[in-house]
């Protein structure tokens, strides 16, 4: 290969370089002038009901429907403790994969900010919640750090 054909490629590929990065999409931006326009679908796992067992032995039901979950403890600690009508959102992180968050503040207790990690391929979930926060009662908070597995997936 003689130094024009050389010259000539390298001209070429940095050609193609520089138009694919002018084509790029500019970095998001942050604060004033940022994007408000996106929409993210967030009750993504309504009509499901899951079973799982956290490793401490604590048993929940949740079940998923019109943007809300309803959710009792079935053994353990949180037996018969529940929630209904707490506003959720799901964001699906891959097939089968969702990351699930709600707030539960019940009138007479203090509240419960619960997050989940469900992957429905692995039947795992992961739980990584902040427990008992606010001023309503004596329990001191908590920090639920926590993997339990799926024991039943039930589409409604």
């Amino acid at each position: 290969m003689n130094i024009g054909t050389i010259l000539k490629v390298a001209a070429v590929s940095g050609l193609a370089l520089v138009a694919s990065t002018l084509q790029a999409a500019p970095p998001e931006v942050r604060g004033e002038g940022a994007r408000t326009d996106i929409t993210v679908p967030t009750a993504l796992l309504d009509g499901t009901k899951i079973m799982y067992t956290l490793v401490d032995g604590q048993t929940f039901e949740v079940a998923f429907d019109k943007g809300v979950v309803n959710w009792r403890g079935l053994a353990g600690s949180a037996k018969a403790k529940s929630g209904r009508n707490v506003s959720y959102a799901a964001h699906k992180l891959d097939n089968g994969v969702y990351r699930v968050r709600w707030n539960d503040a019940r009138m007479d207790e203090d509240f419960d900010f619960v997050t989940l990690l469900i992957d429905l391929n692995q039947q795992t979930v992961f739980d990584c919640s902040l427990l008992n926060y606010g001023d309503k009662s004596a329990a001191k908070p908590e920090v639920r750090f926590i993997p339990g597995v799926i024991h039943s997936v039930v589409r409604l």
